[in-house]
């Protein structure tokens, strides 16, 4: 299946899903699992679409699309109607979580990408002491002696990694979590209010930010905008958006980790 066939495979919508996932559940029959997946097919792109801003160039669409489709199928499996809780919501979450996990196994050269984080950082601060002010995209990459295109691969590298451990950390706060309660992922009231817990403790991290700070993260998150059209918006540097962004999340990582000492 090529990029362009699998961005345009329509989901076909059921009148009734609910009533198709309980009768898959009660005989098990192939067809209503499929027409279950034609049906919420929209949650793979949106959630490939969601996160495009740190899935890598380098990897097939179709590599995301697939991971994204096998997901799905695994959460209308494993998905239980007589819990109560939305398909709809534990079925995007699914999806979300299988593509970063596919992710973090592929091969980023994770060290790689650190020790240019470092060279771009002091290189930064070398020009910004000379030049007693900000250094342009340009002026920073004939000091590291590379090209601009360069430079903004590697702060896309940056990005990604970034990101994907910060949701690493998010997840492995909940998962730490439970595991100490006790408590079951997916299975009961306490699992669902330690989730808006952790999403009240992430928010009024957000709100305590600078400005300047919560608007990037409001841009990059929630717009789905890149660290180039942050940079547009806000008329500052590709490089300086990823610099403000990196922080940010330094913030946001410490406050995560101490809502998770806390709940332990």
């Amino acid at each position: 299946m090529s990029n362009n066939e699998s961005r345009f495979i329509k989901e076909v919508k059921i009148e009734d899903p609910e009533k198709v996932m309980l009768r898959y559940k009660e005989t098990g029959d192939v067809e209503l699992r499929n027409q279950l997946v034609m049906h919420y097919l929209q949650y793979v792109n949106i959630a490939i679409y969601s996160m495009r801003s740190i899935l890598l160039s380098n990897i097939p669409f179709d590599d995301f699309f697939n991971q994204g489709i096998m997901a799905l199928i695994d959460c209308i499996e494993r998905y239980d109607p007589s819990r109560g809780a939305s398909f709809d919501t534990y079925s995007y979450m699914g999806i979300r979580g299988s593509i970063l996990k596919y992710l973090r196994k592929q091969n980023w050269l994770p060290n790689r990408v650190w020790e240019a984080r470092k060279r771009i950082s002091q290189g930064r601060i070398d020009l910004e002491q000379a030049l007693l002010r900000e250094p342009t995209d340009k002026e920073l990459a004939d000091h590291l002696e590379m090209t601009e295109k360069q430079l903004n691969n590697l702060i896309s590298e940056i990005t990604v990694v970034e990101t994907v451990s910060f949701e690493e950390l998010l997840e492995n706060t909940y998962s730490g979590i439970t595991e100490n309660t006790g408590l079951i992922s997916d299975i009961d009231i306490s699992d669902n209010m330690l989730q808006q817990e952790m999403l009240d403790a992430l928010a009024d991290a957000i709100n305590k930010l600078p400005p300047k700070q919560k608007q990037v993260i409001s841009l990059y998150y929630y717009e789905n905008l890149n660290l180039r059209e942050i940079g547009e918006v806000l008329e500052v540097s590709q490089q300086r958006v990823s610099q403000i962004r990196s922080k940010t999340l330094e913030v946001l990582t410490e406050a995560m980790k101490d809502f998770g000492s806390v709940k332990k």
